[in-house]
């Protein structure tokens, strides 16, 4: 079974272990909470905990997505070593909840990210604040940072290569725009934009991007 519950003095951990497929363990996640119907109420927090195997960061997305859509709110993701699964010994991600705003489907954060905080949303992420080494941004849509980012940023998990991910200080170890990665690109400290153009990731001064459309370059 890859899906079980855990019930500790901070509450609800839904602990996910080794999974086939993202669509597999969906279904799982769903006739686990059908079966305990009565147990839970819309609007319930709990924890996810991910072993180092099963933490990838596109199925997180959609694990929390449909978590959300089952009325459920995932307050925090627990990351454990290999075979760990005690809440104490798991290294500990939080979702930045603290002045959060949904506009138009994306997710406002006003403060900066430390080490080992992650956000996650499907949709577009902004971030007013920097984005400190160790921290992580996963987004559905585009990554925007007004501020310095340092940690890893992915972007286009859900509407793929069209994203992008700006800041005004970009100095990311990793970004990631759909399926595609780079760590090898050139830092820039001035306000500056990373998307897709014939293939490959580029990073470009904010005022000098030239952005690829379906008709081409603009």
């Amino acid at each position: 079974m890859a899906v079980d519950f855990r019930m500790t003095k901070k509450g609800l951990v839904l602990l996910i272990e080794n999974y086939q497929t993202i669509d597999s363990l969906k279904q799982e996640i769903m006739t686990k909470f059908s079966e305990a119907d009565d147990f839970f109420t819309e609007g319930d927090e709990l924890s996810l905990m991910l072993s180092q195997d099963t933490s990838k960061p596109d199925d997180i997305v959609k694990i929390v997505s449909l978590l959300g859509d089952m009325g459920l709110k995932v307050k925090d993701i627990l990351v454990a070593g290999k075979g760990v699964q005690d809440e104490a010994t798991a290294q500990k991600y939080d979702l930045v909840r603290e002045k959060v705003t949904e506009v138009r489907g994306a997710q406002v954060h006003k403060r900066t990210l430390r080490s080992g905080q992650i956000v996650v949303h499907n949709f577009d992420v902004i971030i007013f604040g920097n984005i400190n080494p160790g921290a992580e941004v996963i987004a559905g849509g585009s990554v925007i940072v007004f501020g310095a980012a340092r940690g890893v940023l992915r972007a286009g998990y859900s509407i793929g290569d069209s994203s992008v991910i700006a800041a005004l200080e970009l100095n990311s170890p990793l970004i990631q725009i759909g399926g595609l990665i780079s760590q090898d690109y050139t830092r820039l400290d001035v306000p500056s934009v990373a998307h897709i153009r014939t293939g490959r990731i580029v990073v470009e001064p904010a005022e000098e991007a030239r952005f690829e459309s379906k008709e081409g370059r603009s």
